[in-house]
C-alpha cells in the first residue's frame, strides 16, 4: 500500500500575489546580476562563440576546451553557453 501525505496551506489573495511577486522579483535580479557582470566586464567587449573564435584562430574545438582548461584563453560561461571576449582573444594572437 502506498501513503502519501498532503499538506494544505491557506493564503489569501494578497499573500499569494507577494509571495509570487517576490520569488519572480528575486529570480529576476539574479539574471539581470548575471547580464550585467558579463557586459560590465570589460567595457566594449564583444563576446565570440566557440566557432568563432576556432575560425579566427584556425583551431579546432578541441584545442580550445584545453585551452581553457590549461587557463591559456579563458571562457565566460553565460546560459551554458561558452563565450569568449574578442579583447582576450585578440590578446593571445599578440
Amino acid at each position: 500500500m502506498i501513503e502519501s501525505n498532503y499538506r494544505v496551506l491557506e493564503f489569501s489573495k494578497d499573500d499569494f500575489e507577494k509571495l509570487i511577486r517576490n520569488t519572480v522579483a528575486t529570480e529576476l535580479q539574479k539574471i539581470y546580476g548575471m547580464v550585467n557582470n558579463i557586459q560590465h566586464a570589460k567595457p566594449h567587449s564583444e563576446l565570440l562563440t566557440r566557432e568563432e573564435v576556432s575560425k579566427l584562430l584556425n583551431v579546432s574545438l578541441v584545442t580550445l576546451f584545453n585551452w581553457d582548461k590549461k587557463k591559456v584563453l579563458v571562457s565566460k560561461k553565460v546560459g551554458g553557453r561558452v563565450l569568449y571576449l574578442r579583447e582576450d582573444v585578440y590578446a593571445k594572437l599578440n
